[in-house]
């Protein structure tokens, strides 16, 4: 429960809703909230008559609230959060309480303008020149398609105008921030418009790293993009949608810092950072190798909408490439894994505790790095992961996906009887994952997934594999009027996903430099990927099909007050894990497979493949307006019992690092949310909305004990809380001031929560040293941003600020079971800056 001091529940006390909502004259009450039509349904309804919970923000208050990229406006969204961390794009959103894993398919379905992506990072791809945002709760893959789970976002964009237009805008901030963006929009011939948006940005960031005393090592980010939309009205009946759009994205990645987990070391080392808090970490970067992510987007669409008798045809193609690269330091140091290559003890004579204790802090408190020389110093010491010395290698990954897809659909356009879409859908995607890790010899690095043993950086550890996947669909919705205030609406989806993986790895061994990759009787090199211990890896392939019915019914009380039920199934494919990804976790973690895992018998369930996730979902809601149109309120309960829930487990050890998703066999989440928009004057808006989560893991055969915890990223609680004041100032020009507040709950990251299990360090020193992750969860947190704007007909000027209390906290916190301890990101702080725009 909330408790009665918190802030949410303040702030629920003032006044609930999402997203503030423009006041419009009457003639009845003076000023009322404006209607807000949404495309849902795929068809233009009133926001308060779709019986499915949305949230919908205009251009207005994309503007005024200052959203730039999703995470903007997902802090205006009760029970939605985002993390946003290992690198540009890697996002996960949690809508109540279903999250999308990282390295398998979303649980949300994406469209721009109408268009399904299913580019990975499309989503976390900078937001201008948008019109309209949605967001949709709740099972929607009977009309949006696959994996939409949880719900689906809408994004907008604005349409070419009739008229040229033009507008520039520039913007400064704290940390060396920069942007700026250019909006051309006009007619082209006699029938067709065109538009043309061009954006770029780049900041510092908020960290430095430690060891080079450099900042914009770190968190730092450039991001240039292009976007161009042609509409051609054809003829009366036929309109063409095109599309095109260029990212080229740079940043940082990994910027991670590591916590142990371990009791047993805090009482063997009387030292409270073996069992610490990651709330409580003074983050220090101090890498020798900067963690860098490259990303290289192009993407095409085109969309035709064609009017006939009683019905509307629209067909659209999209295509995207992606091109992508991370690297960065390594996690194994403390491992000793290239404690004798010649690099590291070069690095470990000036680079030591006693040499540089701005970089470990306090000798083992936990890490101490000891000087080289001596032969008793090798092999000994707590290294820790990401360090100033090559000790602990690096690591490399590529992710990178080219993708087509077809969908073709009629929709009725009748005024009276029944409304009906039927539509078929087709994709294609080829998708390339590399990880790598290996040694650090100061030579420089190959950006590449293999690199031999006479190479700069050689590869030491390698999963490579190509994914193809080819996705058919059928789909369709039906709506009846029962009476003049009853709607019945029935629809389903059904999905065939065939998915194949070829496996690229070299048969070939490793360098031989990391001692743990080595035959421990003769010191040869090992197979650079453990799955080639028989001699070749095969390549696999599976299929995956679910039907997704939807059955709605809503009943308009009256003229204010809207209710509806509603019963659906999400579904989301099964996938593959990268080759090798069961027998390195068999050998270093399970006993029966000869190797240290006999002391660690750490009764993992992990295989090379993953189910699919289907969840069940009811969901009871209702919209009301009162006072005259001046308060709106919309309010939902709902429950979603989800079997094989995909789940990403992080793994480091020995053998360096391993990504991986897993499953949970069933959990149930369950909860309410409401919001609301009260028009307090003509002047004064005020807005805010609450969610809270009740969730429950009732079986998970892969880790049995976390049965009964919460289920991770689902925040018992969320909400936010803000004004927005408008006055004339005279002269055509207002005065806009807003405040937003944002709160978000306690949250798990991983299905074990405090029940200890084994770590690798059994095999290293004696049974008893397990983790205990009773301290790793994200501890509750709060923010307030803030806008004040001049706005003239033909140009803005805004100061603005965000997270103005500077407050500390985690973004994410990564819990490595087997490892014992936990991977934690910090999230921004404070940031302020000024904004000019101009339109012609």
């Amino acid at each position: 429960m909330l408790n009665k001091k918190s802030p949410l529940f303040l702030a629920v006390l003032a006044v609930t809703a999402t997203t503030q909502t423009p006041v419009a004259l009457s003639q009845d009450s003076g000023f009322v909230i404006e209607e807000v039509v949404v495309t849902a349904r795929k068809r233009a309804e009133n926001l308060q008559e779709v019986p499915i919970a949305i949230s919908a923000i205009d251009a207005t208050t994309i503007d005024r609230a200052g959203i730039e990229r999703a995470g903007d406006y997902i802090s205006l969204i009760p029970n939605v959060t985002l993390v946003d961390t290992a690198n540009v794009g890697d996002t996960q959103v949690s809508i109540r309480g279903i999250v999308s894993t990282r390295d398998a398919e979303s649980t949300f379905a994406y469209v721009v303008d109408g268009v399904l992506s299913t580019n990975p990072n499309s989503f976390n791809e900078e937001m201008f020149d948008v019109e309209q945002i949605e967001v949709l709760k709740g099972p929607q893959g009977a009309l949006y398609g696959r994996n939409a789970v949880s719900g689906a976002i809408l994004v907008t964009t604005k349409k070419p105008s009739d008229e040229p237009e033009a507008e520039v805008a520039v913007g400064i901030g704290n940390n060396n921030s920069f942007k700026a963006r250019a909006v051309v929009s006009g007619p082209v011939g006699e029938d067709a418009a065109g538009r043309i948006a061009v954006s770029t940005r780049e900041t510092d960031g908020f960290y430095s790293n430690s060891f080079t005393g450099e900042k914009g090592t770190v968190d730092y980010l450039e991001d240039t993009s292009v976007r161009g939309r042609l509409v051609w009205n054809v003829s009366d009946d036929l309109e063409l949608d095109f599309r095109a759009g260029y990212t080229d994205v740079s940043g940082g990645a990994i910027n991670f810092n590591a916590a142990f987990a371990i009791p047993a070391f805090e009482a063997a080392f009387g030292s409270p950072a073996f069992f610490a808090d990651p709330n409580d970490l003074d983050f220090n970067f101090t890498f020798n190798v900067p963690g860098e992510n490259e990303q290289k987007t192009s993407d095409f669409s085109v969309k035709a909408d064609y009017s006939m008798d009683g019905m509307d045809l629209v067909a659209s193609f999209a295509y995207t490439d992606l091109e992508e690269y991370l690297l960065s330091d390594g996690t194994s140091a403390t491992f000793y894994g290239y404690e004798l290559t010649s690099q590291c003890q070069e690095d470990r004579a000036t680079l030591n505790s006693f040499a540089r204790p701005d970089l470990f802090g306090p000798a083992a408190a936990p890490f101490l790095v000891l000087p080289s020389g001596d032969p008793a110093n090798d092999f000994a010491g707590v290294y820790g992961p990401y360090t100033p010395t090559s000790c602990d290698g690096y690591q490399y990954q590529e992710r990178n996906q080219e993708d087509m897809s077809i969908d073709v659909r009629l929709v009725s356009n009748n005024e009276t009887g029944p409304r009906w879409i039927g539509g078929v859908y087709w994709a294609e995607i080829d998708r390339e994952v590399v990880v790598a890790y290996g040694a650090d010899t100061g030579n420089g690095f190959l950006r590449q997934p293999y690199v031999p043993a006479s190479g700069p950086n050689p590869t030491d550890l390698l999963f490579w594999d190509k994914f193809d996947t080819t996705v058919t669909a059928l789909y369709g919705q039906v709506e009846w009027d029962l009476s003049d205030t009853l709607e019945l609406a029935v629809a389903g989806r059904y999905d065939r996903e065939e998915r194949s993986v070829d496996n690229q790895v070299p048969n070939v061994t490793n360098s031989g430099l990391n001692v743990n990759l080595v035959d421990p009787a003769t010191f040869a090199p090992l197979p650079i990927n453990p799955a080639l211990a028989g001699g070749s890896i095969p390549n696999r392939s599976a299929d995956f099909n679910q039907f997704q019915p939807k059955v709605t019914l809503s009943w308009a009380a009256s003229d204010a007050m809207n209710w509806y039920a509603s019963y659906g199934v999400g579904f989301r494919s099964g996938g593959f894990n990268s080759v090798g990804t069961s027998d390195t976790l068999n050998f270093w973690f399970n006993s029966g497979f000869g190797g240290p895992g006999e002391a660690v018998d750490a009764q993992l369930q992990i295989t090379d493949d993953y189910d699919k996730e289907v969840s069940t979902s009811i969901e009871v809601g209702f919209k009301a307006e009162f006072m005259d149109r001046r308060v709106r309120i919309n309010g939902a309960a709902f429950r979603t019992d989800v079997e094989d829930n995909q789940f990403f487990e992080f793994f480091a050890g020995p053998f360096g690092l391993l990504r991986t998703v897993t499953t949970i066999d069933e959990l149930t989440i369950s909860g309410f949310e409401i919001d609301a928009s009260f028009a307090m004057t003509e002047n004064l808006t005020v807005y805010g909305g609450a969610g809270f989560l009740n969730s429950e893991i009732e079986e998970n055969r892969n880790r049995p004990l976390s049965v009964g915890n919460d289920v991770p990223q689902a925040p018992d609680s969320s909400g936010n809380l803000g004004v927005e004041w408008v006055s004339s100032v005279g002269s055509g020009m207002d005065l806009v001031a807003r405040v937003d507040y944002q709160y978000v709950g306690e949250t798990h990251f991983h299905t074990l929560q405090g029940e200890q299990t084994p770590t690798i360090w059994n095999a290293f020193f004696a049974p008893g040293f397990n983790q205990d992750f009773s301290k790793s969860a994200r501890d509750a947190y709060s923010t307030v941003d803030a806008r004040i704007s001049l706005e003239a007909a033909d140009w803005t000027l805004t100061a603005w600020g965000r997270n103005l209390t500077d407050e500390k906290y985690l973004q994410e916190v990564i819990p490595a079971p087997e490892f014992g301890g936990t991977f934690n990101h910090p999230s921004a702080l404070r940031g302020y800056g000024l904004d000019f725009s101009y339109r012609f």
